[in-house]
């Protein structure tokens, strides 16, 4: 490249044009350019060589004026008819660094994730955008580029970021991806008997109108309160929780969902194994692809995971289990004492924490059980009241030993109490006998209601186990054929899929909690579909 003399535009401009740097349209001005300056010079250098990982253009128009200047990184390039091409030269690291830097006042690694997350969520630094590099960043902050690594795997666990080896670190399409993917295909069959959701029959919830009459009696709240748990509420829930509830070892959710979204980020980074049995909940896989967490699929058997499975799984260094003991949605098992026992005890000898859930509350006929029995220090114990009381109420309970309780309040800015109001319905309606009694009625209605179905299928050949719970895990020789029959008679359930992980045996889930018709016609219908398969050609 010459330092002086001539140099058509076309030239340079190509030149732009075949690295992607500068828009088409400017390669038609082909006239002979004068490069002013030795620092014109040198960016021109810069751009034309071919591997330079440096120097970008960031922008290329045309301008009219009189003169040429270089300044401020800005190179003019004059014409002999006095039209002369502004190009921005300037690093890759140089937009996102400088937005970044500008108005940054807190320069922990949690400060500079936030001041970064807030510019990914208002658009300033668009999806797709490569971050600057640790170095370049730490350089620019005066910080550690340790420090900005940590900042970037707290965006990367919140769904921001994605590493990806010599493609440095990228902005990702958050409005691309679906935080719900499996689940938004389980629920919400448009068709008269809809059995996919899982859950509760709305006609055999209680009535909410007396309990909150009864609150509207209540002296007035105070407003914030000083502690998260209301003591009163504490006392209604000693029985039922492992731990008895204080502020160091519990916490309040709306639901498991959302409490589960608050603990995964703390068991682990993207990669970390959590074991999940095959079939599995949706939500949850939902959930650990969404902070990128390894699922170890485990087949089941009839008293729960595999053992043996589990062990190897263990060995090679899954960090957590996620168990469903008092009966697994969607298969209907209901994990044995004597298995639940030999999971826990492996769990605490191997520093793996168990993440234990109910769903189901008063609504199951088998006592409350719990891996906290024999791991106290590694289960972390979730509550929900949705099924068995009511769906309004949105309380959940997280309970646990406080080591985990206190990592997730950490993280917690704000905004995530549960309102006096909702707490206070939930103790009224835990103590209330009217209510306990309306729970058991519900509870033999839905027991009805399965025993029916099982017991139509296994008339048919299908022989399944009754668990529990409000759903039953179907095989069917084709899950497509199986749906599309069953839509084509007005019912709607589950595609196993959805459930599965590596899994690929065809399944249908049906809530059988939601018949509120002819069981056994129904389940004739199941059974039917259960063997359908579409001629080919």
């Amino acid at each position: 490249m010459r330092h002086r003399g001539e140099l058509r535009a076309a030239d340079l401009l190509g030149g732009f044009l075949r690295r992607g740097v500068v828009r088409p349209g400017l390669e038609e001005q082909h006239r002979t350019v004068g490069i002013v300056g030795e620092s014109a010079c040198e960016y021109a250098a810069c751009c034309a060589a071919p591997d330079d990982d440096h120097i970008v253009v960031h922008a290329a128009c045309l301008f009219f004026a009189a003169d040429c200047e270089c300044h401020q990184g800005w190179t003019f390039l004059s014409t002999i008819n006095i039209f002369y091409v502004v190009i921005k030269i300037e690093t890759k690291d140089g937009p996102p660094l400088r937005r970044i830097a500008r108005g940054l006042e807190d320069r922990s690694a949690r400060g500079i994730a936030q001041r970064v997350g807030e510019l990914i969520v208002s658009g300033a630094i668009p999806a797709g955008t490569r971050l600057p590099t640790t170095r370049a960043l730490a350089a620019e902050l005066g910080v550690s580029a340790g420090l900005i690594s940590d900042a970037w795997k707290l965006l990367v666990t919140d769904g921001m970021l994605e590493t990806g080896g010599r493609r440095g670190t990228v902005v990702i399409d958050r409005a691309a991806t679906n935080p719900w993917r499996q689940f938004r295909r389980v629920v919400g069959a448009d068709l008269p008997t809809d059995l996919s959701t899982g859950f509760p029959d709305p006609g055999q919830l209680i009535d909410l109108r007396p309990y909150l009459r009864r609150l509207a009696r209540c002296p007035s709240y105070p407003g914030y309160p000083t502690s998260e748990l209301d003591p009163h509420l504490a006392d209604a829930l000693a029985t039922l929780l492992p731990f008895p509830p204080t502020d160091d070892n519990t916490l309040l959710a709306t639901h498991i969902l959302g409490a589960m979204a608050e603990i995964l980020p703390v068991l682990g980074g993207p990669g970390t194994r959590v074991v999940v049995a095959e079939p599995e909940f949706a939500p949850y896989l939902d959930l650990l692809e969404r902070f990128r967490l390894d699922p170890v699929p485990l087949p089941m058997d009839d008293e729960g995971l595999d053992l043996g499975a589990f062990r190897d799984a263990v060995a090679a260094g899954a960090k957590a289990v996620i168990l469903q003991p008092r009966v697994h949605n969607p298969s209907g098992v209901v994990t044995s004492r004597t298995r639940l026992r030999a999971i826990a005890r492996l769990c605490a000898s191997h520093n793996v924490w168990i993440l234990d859930g109910d769903f189901y509350g008063e609504l199951l006929p088998v006592p409350c059980m719990t891996a906290a029995e024999w791991a106290p220090e590694h289960t972390l114990y979730m509550k929900a009241f949705s099924k068995d009381i009511h769906p309004d109420i949105r309380v959940a309970v997280i309970n646990s030993a406080p080591r985990l309780i206190r990592e997730v309040h950490r993280r917690r800015v704000g905004g995530f109490d549960i309102s006096r109001v909702n707490q206070d319905l939930l103790r009224l309606m835990l103590e209330d006998e009217k209510r306990i009694q309306h729970t058991r009625r519900t509870r033999d209605e839905y027991r009805r209601r399965q025993s029916v179905f099982v017991e139509t299928l296994a008339q048919h050949g299908i022989d399944i186990p009754a668990g529990g719970g409000f759903n039953v895990w179907v095989p069917v020789r084709s899950e497509r054929d199986a749906l599309v029959y069953l839509a084509s008679k007005g019912i709607g359930v589950a595609p196993g899929s959805a459930f599965q992980v590596n899994d690929r045996s065809p399944h249908i889930r049906v809530s059988t909690a939601a018949i509120t018709g002819d069981v056994r016609a129904v389940a004739r219908q199941i059974a039917v579909a259960a063997s359908v398969v579409r001629a080919k050609g």
